[in-house]
């Protein structure tokens, strides 16, 4: 008699509904981030109102309830149940106890960044964000999946101290992405203001491989001013991006492509290893890049306004022979694979040398 157990067969009800299970918990724990996020926001500027000074609050998530109030130094400024003369009066705290009480029972905290504080549980000490809400920047954009166009958004709040959040169809896929597109920014020497930086993959099911880390690295730094939150629109990213902000090829490129291309999309940049893949689809237009300064520069310049009043017919050449030099920087060019765009020896695309003002971030055939 065999002691191997059954085999389980998973009917397609029992299948659709642990997927539509999954799926509602990964939406619920977003949710659960945006309503602890904003109700510490709302705190924030409700304490600030009575004490400007106020950088710190610890929070007793037992009674949920404001246990105190802390500044800058460390120094308790308010405490409960109530600290006499103090402009935080009990009509305020009221209002933020009953944000807290709404609040709390999600959970979360710990992800939340609500650390346990130097007393003890219950208590949790809570960093208000600082900076002007008003100033907050925000960036959108569209990446392929299994699912269709799905959203990214992206949003940077200036001041206090540098977070950097981001959530997605899992904790694993958020967290390694998180990691890759850190690093990818930090070592490709792009840098923003200090403040708080908030990613939001809005799918379900990761696609195969981390083909989404250059649409997220983009958003995110539009979303912190290194580039015009608009300079995204009608632009798709697919790529993975390495430690050292290298642009990396991604399985499936093609069936992204052809995603994004159902959906209506035709401007696209992806990995240079992917470009000939790419490229022999005749009805989009696609860019190759090295590295995540160069995918920047690409999107800088998809958005240049052109002046339709005077068009030029767009030279084309034999993929592979000499082009002549860039007018730019005097670097010989070669016809790419397309025949209807030139890069140089090197199969770099962007114009490294001087250049005059007002010129182009990627090389150009001299007349």
């Amino acid at each position: 008699m065999s002691n191997t157990a059954p085999a389980v067969e998973t009917d397609p009800m029992t299948a659709a509904l642990s997927h539509a299970t999954e799926d509602a918990y990964f939406n619920a724990k977003r949710a659960r981030t945006v309503l602890l996020r904003n109700t510490t926001e709302y705190v924030a500027r409700l304490v600030r109102q009575a004490l400007p000074e106020a950088a710190v609050i610890t929070v007793d998530t037992e009674e949920k309830e404001l246990h105190a109030v802390l500044d800058r130094d460390g120094k308790t400024i308010w405490y409960a149940p109530a600290t006499p003369a103090s402009d935080l009066h009990d009509g305020l705290v009221d209002d933020i106890n009953g944000l807290l009480s709404d609040a709390i029972p999600f959970g979360g905290l710990v992800g939340a960044g609500w650390k346990v504080a130097d007393q003890g549980e219950p208590f949790r000490t809570v960093l208000l964000p600082t900076g002007n809400f008003a100033e907050r920047g925000t960036a959108a954009t569209s990446f392929p999946t299994s699912e269709g166009m799905a959203t990214v958004t992206a949003e940077f709040t200036p001041g206090g101290t540098p977070a950097f959040w981001l959530t997605g169809p899992n904790s694993t896929f958020a967290r390694e992405a998180r990691d890759r597109i850190r690093a990818a920014i930090v070592n490709s020497r792009l840098e923003w203001k200090p403040g708080t930086l908030r990613i939001d993959a809005h799918w379900t099911v990761v696609r195969t491989g981390s083909s989404s880390d250059l649409t997220l690295a983009c958003a995110a730094l539009a979303a912190a001013g290194a580039i015009d939150p608009a300079a995204l629109n009608g632009v798709v990213l697919i790529g993975e991006l390495g430690l050292d902000g290298r642009v990396l090829p991604v399985r499936d490129v093609t069936a992204a492509v052809s995603t994004a291309e159902a959906a209506g999309y035709r401007k696209f940049i992806v990995a240079a290893d992917d470009f000939d893949e790419v490229s022999r689809n005749e009805s989009i237009t696609p860019v190759g890049v090295s590295d995540l300064p160069a995918a920047l520069s690409f999107l800088e310049e998809m958005h240049e306004p052109t002046t339709p009043a005077e068009p030029e017919a767009r030279p084309t050449g034999t993929p592979g022979e000499d082009a002549g030099p860039c007018a730019q920087c005097d670097r010989l060019l070669i016809w790419d694979g397309t025949g209807k765009r030139v890069n140089d020896e090197w199969g770099e695309y962007l114009c490294y040398g001087p250049r005059k003002d007002g010129g182009s971030a990627v090389h150009v055939l001299a007349e």
